[in-house]
């Protein structure tokens, strides 16, 4: 089943969403924030690939983007959203479609060791069935997805505390995002969502992180919404991909009032045909289980959820 475009008949008619209302940010309310969430915070430790001085300040971590032509895939999203995974599922169906899948090493500093170990054992830690220890190393990595040995896109995996922390909804982005952001490659932008994440409020302060993540977009970057963990709904009707859309993307305007305004195409006539700027596609990595030692195991899922969102990825790649 081909991704979902907008202007689909089962798709429901536009209507103007609320948007939720963005608070003032002050300094004080920052250092406030940021203060409080120190207390309360889980532990960095467990952000492989970053120095002792980086884990204390997000802003001292050093990035480089060498290559300034191939376009930059970005998983954008929350703490434990399934960034970490859909890379590795996405780079095993590439993987197992000649694709070859390398770990950019000049991304981070040379005496960065962490990140060196990481390049080292990447096809190892992409490969492995123990899920938890995948989303404890491949925290933070850029890595290159090439066809014949000719560049086609990169793919940017940060900890989602960098993108938007619930505890510290109003923060500005780290220095490393502004890094990025400001790189001349293209970026596409894969906005992760997903069924019951968070509660309300943080759900409509993601909405309003998103939309702050708008106005620095270019008009050369794109936008994918990708309903993760689809298979946790009842929208799936088959184990091979085919769900109900129509109510899953319903469900996604319920849980986020107003996402879908944010990517409101308002080019006359244009906007008739395709109403939003950005595509919609539904995404499962996988099943997971709890294995006797307490370590939990992963088994992929259906070909066909990295296949469409790879062919949406494709599509923005060849512009």
């Amino acid at each position: 089943m081909a991704q979902v475009s907008f202007n689909e008949e089962q798709t429901p008619s536009i209507q103007r969403e609320p948007i939720a209302v963005e608070q003032p940010i002050t300094e004080q309310s920052v250092e406030t924030a940021i203060a409080n969430e120190e207390k309360t915070a889980t532990p960095k430790e467990n952000i492989v690939g970053l120095s002792a001085e980086e884990l204390n300040d997000y802003n001292k971590i050093s990035v480089t983007i060498a290559d300034k032509d191939a376009p930059i895939v970005v998983l954008f999203g929350p703490p434990a959203c399934g960034k970490t995974m859909t890379l590795v599922r996405l780079t095993r169906f590439l993987s197992e479609n000649g694709y070859s899948i390398t770990p950019v090493r000049t991304f981070r500093p040379t005496h960065d060791t962490n990140y060196s170990d990481l390049c080292d054992n990447f096809d190892t830690m992409i490969n492995q069935d123990d899920a938890a220890q995948s989303t404890d190393r491949i925290s933070f990595m850029l890595v290159k997805v090439s066809k014949k040995g000719r560049t086609i896109c990169q793919l940017l995996e940060a900890p989602g505390e960098f993108y938007f922390n619930p505890k510290v909804p109003n923060a500005p982005f780290p220095r490393f995002f502004n890094a990025i952001k400001a790189s001349k490659c293209r970026k596409i932008w894969s906005i992760m969502v997903e069924p019951d994440w968070g509660n309300e409020s943080d759900r409509l302060n993601y909405v309003n992180r998103i939309k702050k993540l708008r106005t620095l977009m270019t008009t050369k970057d794109k936008s994918i919404l990708v309903y993760n963990k689809i298979d946790k709904t009842e929208f799936l009707i088959d184990g091979s991909g085919h769900a109900h859309m129509g109510p899953a993307i319903k469900n996604v305007r319920d849980l986020y009032p107003g996402i879908f305004e944010l990517f409101k195409n308002t080019t006359p006539i244009i906007n008739l045909f395709s109403p939003y700027n950005c595509d919609f596609t539904i995404f499962q990595t996988g099943d997971y289980s709890i294995a006797n030692d307490g370590t939990s195991v992963f088994q992929q899922g259906p070909d066909v959820f990295p296949h469409r969102l790879w062919k949406i990825i494709e599509k923005h790649v060849k512009g």
